[in-house]
């Protein structure tokens, strides 16, 4: 029987859990709301396996498909399969509920509360609330910076014969400071402005084949909408639906992917502003030999009225992978050339710098690259990879200020608001090495990236790139840690002194009490290092936050 590896398509423009300062989630398979999503062959049929609230058809993953886009599986021999043993087991019960309550320095606080259905065949359902705030700490001349997210998450599935349905509500409030600005004579409270967010999505999968040969099988789609208030009278309504359907071709595997988005903008000095975005994108793969392959088409166009100008423009990307194992789990070889595209959305924008508002143009990036590498594993389970890559970027976001030591005049108010800014044509030539080594209890694994720019000024661009991870579990105790240096970032002379190199080292603890309470401590930027993320705003010093979990 053919095997189908299938990616469900998200549909909510968030990633609402993958923040690096909260509790631990939940180990329960019933709270798959609070639970980051990893496609896998034998889940896509199971409820309670389908992702939390995230979507990629306003904010277009990056294509980087090498057939296999991670790391190999190495190492696959499993163990003969036991003989069957008849008799009852007693299940335990799993805990549905958690609560987690967190402080740290700079007055930090945090708190989030989780109620999730028991299992259940058809149906799961879960509710997430969290908040995650600090009320100064910014290494600034202003004492008084807060920031506050506060999120409130809905989600139930109900799985028939044939589907699974999923429908989600969110509701967001976020307030940040637009901190960063230099000027002496503001006062030590910087403006700030509220952010609002509310959506609601609903997600379709056919997790069953027709019994019957067809020419098509519809495998999944979605529909969804967000609202975004950014402060300052800039809004944006977000409508957004994509399908996916299989198209039937012998022993080869070809997906056709459709999506459509729709966006109405109002700024903060211009009103009315649109675009209609659409995506068009035909893949085969297969396998021939030693030789596994993936060629397609990526077409992605948007038609916008209003916003600074009336424009089409679009971006016509080829898609092909190819990989060939050569040596049995010592060396494979793989290469090819593909592209991806992502228009850029209000929503998306503040996702990267919460302290952007006013007005920003939304364009569509694009960049496609291609790429050599080899991978494999070298002594025993010690993995490795090294790729080369030329990256061509059309409409790259970059985030400026017109100057670092004055703010912008909105209204009367003085505000160091950013911008955004788009470098039309760079040429990013790259070499990556990676290293890795999983065991059972310890796993190590580090990498160096080397970049080289050439075409337009590309502000904040990194040249180099190392980091290392260490991770350690012994009964219940955890510990993990990660460094991390940048240097080579580049910033125009007109700007002044610049983005400095940095090394950001952050650690992990957490142990298990009992089966219902455990504790966690994250400490960030241990070597209290004062650089700038962006021109003019400097990151906090090392922040530690504590946290208290109980699950029931």
């Amino acid at each position: 029987m053919k095997k189908i590896l299938y990616t469900a398509l998200f549909l909510a423009p968030l990633s609402l859990w993958a923040q690096e300062e909260t509790g631990d989630e939940v180990k329960s398979v019933e709270i798959r709301v609070v639970e980051d999503y990893k496609a896998q062959v034998r889940s896509a049929h199971k409820i309670s396996e389908q992702p939390s609230f995230a979507d990629t058809t306003s904010e277009k993953l990056a294509v980087t498909v090498r057939i296999q886009p991670k790391g190999m599986v190495i190492d696959f021999d499993p163990d003969p399969i036991p003989s069957i043993q008849l008799g009852r087991v007693k299940l335990p019960k799993l805990p549905t509920q958690k609560v987690s309550l967190g402080a740290g320095n700079f007055t930090g606080t945090y708190a989030s509360f989780v109620l999730s259905s028991p299992r259940s065949k058809k149906n799961v359902w879960g509710i997430k609330a969290l908040h995650d705030g600090t009320l100064s700490g910014v290494n600034s001349p202003f004492y008084t910076q807060p920031t506050y997210e506060n999120t409130l998450l809905a989600d139930f599935q109900r799985a028939t014969k044939n589907w699974n349905f999923k429908t989600q509500a969110l509701l967001q409030a976020n307030y940040h400071s637009f901190f960063g600005a230099l000027d002496a004579g503001q006062v030590d409270t910087v403006s700030g402005s509220w952010q609002q967010s509310y959506g609601l999505n609903q997600q379709w999968l056919r997790t069953s084949n027709p019994t019957s040969k067809v020419l098509a099988t519809y495998r999944s789609g979605g529909i969804s909408y967000l609202y975004t208030h950014a402060g300052f009278a800039t809004s944006e309504h977000l409508a957004a639906t994509a399908h996916t359907v299989e198209l039937e071709a012998g022993d080869k595997e070809i997906v056709l992917d459709l999506g459509y988005q729709f966006s109405q903008y109002n700024g903060w000095s211009a009103t009315g502003g649109q675009y209609h975005n659409f995506t068009i994108a035909p893949v085969t793969r297969g396998k021939n030999g030693i030789l596994t392959y993936e060629f397609g088409l990526d077409f992605t166009g948007t038609q916008t009225a209003g916003l600074n100008q009336d424009r089409f423009e679009f971006y016509v990307f080829p898609r092909v992978n190819l990989q060939a194992e050569i040596l049995r789990r010592t060396l494979a070889i793989y290469g090819g050339w593909d592209g991806s595209s992502k228009q850029q959305t209000l929503r998306g924008l503040l996702q990267e710098v919460p302290q952007i508002s006013l007005d920003q143009e939304l364009r569509l990036s694009g960049q496609n690259r291609g790429y050599v590498g080899m991978q494999g594993a070298l002594i025993g389970k010690v993995q490795y990879r090294l790729e080369g890559a030329m990256t061509f970027m059309n409409d790259a976001v970059q985030f400026f200020r017109d100057t670092v030591l004055s703010p912008v005049e909105v209204d009367g108010a003085f505000l160091p608001a950013f911008s955004v800014g788009y470098a039309e044509q760079v040429l990013k030539t790259s070499f990556r090495g990676e290293l890795n080594i999983p065991l059972k209890q310890f796993t190590a694994s580090t990498y160096a990236q080397f970049n080289a720019f050439a075409g337009d000024q590309y502000l904040g661009r990194e040249g180099q790139v190392f980091g290392g991870l260490l991770s350690y579990a012994i009964n219940d105790l955890r510990i993990a840690a990660a460094v991390k240096y940048v240097g080579g970032r580049y910033v125009p002379s007109s700007y002044g002194s610049g983005l400095e190199s940095y090394t950001d080292v952050n650690l992990q603890l957490g142990y298990e009490i009992n089966e219902n309470l455990s504790i966690s401590l994250r400490a960030y930027n241990l070597l209290n290092q004062d650089y700038q993320t962006y021109l003019g705003y400097r990151v906090r010093g090392t922040r530690g936050l504590f946290v208290l979990n109980y699950q029931f």
